[in-house]
């Protein structure tokens, strides 16, 4: 029984790890369209702070605290101005507030750019 329950709980755990994987391409449209103006086509910083380093390293709930609220880890207004996609929703899109998988999906392609030049 107990053996039928350890393999029931390993299934589940499975899925569910499939229903949330991050969709890189995805990601990476999302980051293009809307976040590479001000953060670099590579993450390094411009207008917007630079997301290599530090940022690819944060908490999911701490990059989705600065992109739908303008936030930092300590909930403190960001230095740099962010515009405030849980208000205003995505440039493209136009108007759509990002949901979970959408900043999953940018936070996994962020991620990426650590390795990147340029």
């Amino acid at each position: 029984m107990k053996r039928m329950l350890f393999l029931a709980m390993c299934v589940l755990g499975g899925l569910t790890a499939n229903a949330v994987a991050e969709d890189l391409d995805a990601g990476k449209t999302l980051y293009t369209a809307n976040c590479q103006k001000c953060h670099g086509a590579n993450g390094q910083g411009g207008i917007g702070k630079k997301l290599i380093g530090d940022a690819s390293k944060w908490e999911f709930s701490a990059f989705k605290n600065a992109v739908l609220n303008g936030l930092d880890d300590e909930g403190h207004k960001l230095k740099q101005p962010m515009p405030l996609f849980g208000k205003l929703g995505l440039t493209d899109p136009k108007g759509k507030v990002p949901d979970d998988t959408d900043l999953q999906n940018i936070f996994a392609y962020v991620k990426t750019l650590s390795g990147k030049k340029g």
